[in-house]
């Protein structure tokens, strides 16, 4: 019996290894190359996704700067107290309050139109009778308004007055509406 070294079967045959050429890497390279790659992200894809951004964007500042509805939430609030009290010289006041917002609104209906050349001023006035703060001054043909106001442990009383037509920048000693807060 005869014996025979181990062919090197990496190449296949031996007569295969002294053939190769390196073709085996190219053969590898092509089929690497063949699979797929993903598709590029489209132009029209990141125009969307900005304008989805920017609706967003709009959405969020347009609430953020709208008004609060003062009033309305004190009104539906569901810890609310109502007062309701009668203006000096005609018409009703509507106090309500809410701990739970730290708001209240005040509803005057049925006023009596405002002297000649005066309007109604509505206004908050601190506690401890310090300084008071306008909430609103009425057109002088106005017999009704609402207004919201916060931070009730801020406030002792809303005061109704009547000021020069225009408003004032103090509470005048015409008062037709004192409440207190409770506190």
């Amino acid at each position: 019996m005869q014996h025979r070294e181990p062919e090197d079967f990496r190449y296949g045959t031996p007569e295969d290894a002294q053939d190769d050429l390196g073709l085996e890497l190219v053969d590898d390279l092509a089929q690497h190359r063949s699979s797929r790659r993903p598709a590029p992200v489209k132009k029209w894809m990141l125009l969307a996704g900005a304008a989805v951004v920017v609706v967003i964007g709009v959405i969020a500042l347009v609430a953020a700067l709208m008004p609060r509805d003062i009033a309305g939430e004190v009104k539906d609030a569901p810890d609310v107290t109502e007062q309701t009290v009668q203006v000096s010289g005609g018409g009703q006041a509507v106090l309500r309050l809410s701990a739970s917002n730290d708001a209240g609104s005040l509803v005057l209906k049925d006023l009596a139109g405002a002297p000649e050349g005066e309007t109604y001023q509505i206004w908050v006035e601190a506690v401890g009778g310090g300084s008071a703060s306008s909430l609103k001054v009425l057109d002088p043909q106005d017999t009704k308004a609402t207004v919201g106001f916060q931070s009730l442990d801020d406030i002792g009383s809303v005061l109704v007055t009547t000021e020069p037509a225009g408003g004032s920048s103090e509470p005048s000693e015409t008062v037709v509406l004192d409440i207190d807060l409770p506190h």
